[in-house]
């Protein structure tokens, strides 16, 4: 998949002849998203035209808003999951106050039409476009028929009776609603990031921790997670404590994502790329009176951690 970051769009090093379009934020890459990838695949392979996804650097109410929402998705996440689904361009425009500004024609004819010589636009139920989000379906539709291309406005996905959105995602990670949101998203939450260097305390109770620096905002609750590690040795089954570490620490300012890996040794995970997805909440985080109580509980945890069931893994395949 080839990535275009541009500021602004008169800085696009890209011109297609033609081309198959989307264009939205994808926070969390959700099963209403997947189907709008799904219908923008298979556009372009029977139209044999590249297709091309635009998407922004951050979400955009948090510049035209007083305050965005929580990001379930960093930016990379978000571009790995447009990759593994299959999608051939990204475009990200650095969303700014200026971006903000240009009107819906003008970006239609300065990015759809003269960049991505757009054939077909396939767009979700609330894709908007332009300044004040004035460049609606019914705009791009009649702009469509100005400038010569098709578009193809997709309807809301159900699931379980509920539209997947972000919102409704985003709701169901801070509730903890693992079930609820895997039902949303197709796949189990998961946290992409890097190894990083922690206290090393883990392996002094004989668990040692890999920490997951994660950049994205949507988090689950505080507390102990069954989770499986995809990284560069495979998939691996773990334990993930996130919180405080209130045993150890008082008054801690941020908590952290502690990774044990059950079953293998001597593992060199610094510095690598890790997603981590969560598979069970087991307990929620609690001090305990002394070290030994906190091991034997943490046994405990591996314990519950083995007994989830081989269907609770992740596909290999990312996004589908």
């Amino acid at each position: 998949m080839q990535r275009h970051h541009v500021s602004e769009l008169a800085e696009l090093p890209l011109t297609l002849p033609g081309s198959v379009v989307t264009v939205g934020v994808f926070d969390g890459v959700h099963l209403g998203h997947q189907s709008i990838l799904d219908h923008l695949l298979a556009s372009a392979r029977q139209r044999g035209l590249p297709s091309v996804c635009v998407t922004f650097s951050i979400h955009p109410r948090a510049v035209i808003g007083s305050e965005g929402p929580r990001q379930i998705l960093s930016l990379e996440h978000r571009l790995e999951l447009l990759e593994a689904a299959g999608v051939e361009h990204v475009v990200v425009l650095e969303f700014s106050p200026e971006l903000a500004a240009t009107e819906a024609e003008d970006f239609v004819e300065r990015l759809l039409v003269r960049a991505l010589g757009t054939r077909e636009l396939v767009i979700g139920h609330d894709t908007a476009v332009g300044r004040g989000r004035r460049g609606d379906g019914a705009f791009l539709v009649e702009a469509g028929l100005r400038y010569g291309f098709k578009v193809v406005a997709l309807g809301e996905v159900l699931v379980d009776g509920q539209v997947a959105s972000s919102t409704a995602l985003r709701r169901a990670i801070a509730a903890g609603e693992l079930v609820t949101a895997r039902r949303l998203l197709g796949r189990p939450v998961s946290l992409l990031g890097k190894v990083v260097h922690g206290d090393g305390r883990g392996a002094t109770i004989g668990f040692p921790t890999a920490n997951l620096e994660v950049l994205s905002e949507a988090f689950p609750p505080l507390g102990v997670y069954a989770v499986s590690a995809r990284c560069a040795e495979g998939d691996l089954r773990a334990v993930m404590n996130y919180g405080l570490r209130p045993t150890f620490e008082q008054g801690a300012a941020r908590a952290v994502f502690e990774i044990h890996v059950l079953d293998r040794e001597g593992l060199e995970l610094y510095g690598q790329p890790m997603e981590v997805f969560l598979l069970r909440y087991l307990r929620r985080e609690q001090r305990f009176a002394g070290v030994d109580e906190l091991v034997a509980q943490i046994h405990r945890d591996v314990a519950a951690a083995r007994e989830v069931p081989e269907q609770a893994l992740p596909a290999r395949h990312g996004a589908r």
